[in-house]
């Protein structure tokens, strides 16, 4: 009898820990199955919100801001569109979205619509890099070509500038002439306390300026770039309003997606570069 006792408590502990078991992997699969549906749902909810966003920049690519939201009643989201207005503003410092290495920016120093003179001050700051990058190798040069309208044809001056003291004994460029992780920040058409890494005034320059167009070089992480007019009169110490911000929030649930459109209107293609431009003939 005592043993059949013993076998029986002996079944009953077994029983107890299979159950114990049991339960445990029962509810890790519960919440592991919990854990996907919640990630799936997170992930329908961005995909929905990021396809509102995307809607509402479409919406300003084909120049249609009149409405401020834009609702996406297929899949339960909508999306808020904000205009900046035309940037920038009087004496205000334009910057351009992060460039990749080789893309090339544009900035418009005569009136984009007639080319008639607009900027007449005969300096420009430059601002440039993003702050506390690690290696010196992603520090990106700067490549910059100005143009004017000078002796009845345009011309052409070119400014060279590289923080890495390593290369500019290779390529010949000219050091900037400030850089710094605590470079003072600037108000720029992105916002206010705008930091960056390197800034470089461009003086001297000719009358009748009409473009500068900018190329980084050797960059490896996209990084921005500010031109900054000087002074403080009206229209002869600012940029000519040029560019536009869009910003459009997708929500889809209590999923928020952002996304940014920076549209020049008037652009010059990348072939401008390495094109022979005259308004005239050209002679062999």
């Amino acid at each position: 009898m005592s043993k059949f006792l013993n076998a029986s408590g002996q079944i009953v502990l077994i029983l107890l820990l299979v159950i114990t078991v049991s339960l445990g992997i029962g509810l890790a699969v519960i919440q592991r199955s919990l854990t996907d549906i919640s990630t799936a749902s997170n992930v329908e909810l961005s995909s929905r919100a990021f396809s509102a966003a995307e809607a509402g920049i479409e919406r300003a690519l084909n120049g249609n801001t009149s409405g401020v939201t834009v609702g996406e009643t297929g899949n339960s989201s909508s999306a808020t569109l904000t205009d900046s207005g035309l940037l920038p503003s009087a004496n205000q410092a334009l910057e351009y979205p992060p460039l990749s290495k080789e893309d090339t920016a544009q900035f418009w120093l005569a009136d984009p619509n007639t080319l008639n003179d607009y900027y007449t001050q005969n300096t420009l700051d430059i601002y440039w890099g993003t702050q506390n990058i690690a290696d010196p190798n992603d520090r990106p040069a700067l490549s910059l070509t100005l143009i004017y309208f000078s002796g009845g044809k345009y011309q052409s001056k070119k400014y060279f500038f590289d923080p890495n003291s390593t290369r500019i004994s290779t390529n010949g460029f000219k050091a900037p002439d400030n850089c710094s992780n605590v470079l003072t920040a600037i108000t720029t058409s992105y916002g206010s306390n705008r930091s960056f890494y390197c800034t470089s005034k461009i003086s001297n320059l000719p009358s009748g300026l009409k473009l500068l167009r900018a190329r980084f070089l050797y960059n490896t992480t996209p990084q921005a770039l500010v031109v900054k007019p000087t002074g403080s009169c009206n229209n002869g110490c600012s940029l000519p309003p040029q560019a536009r911000l869009f910003t459009s929030v997708g929500i889809a649930g209590s999923t928020q997606r952002v996304l940014q459109l920076f549209k020049l209107d008037k652009t010059v293609p990348p072939f401008f570069d390495y094109a022979i431009f005259t308004a005239g003939d050209l002679t062999k």
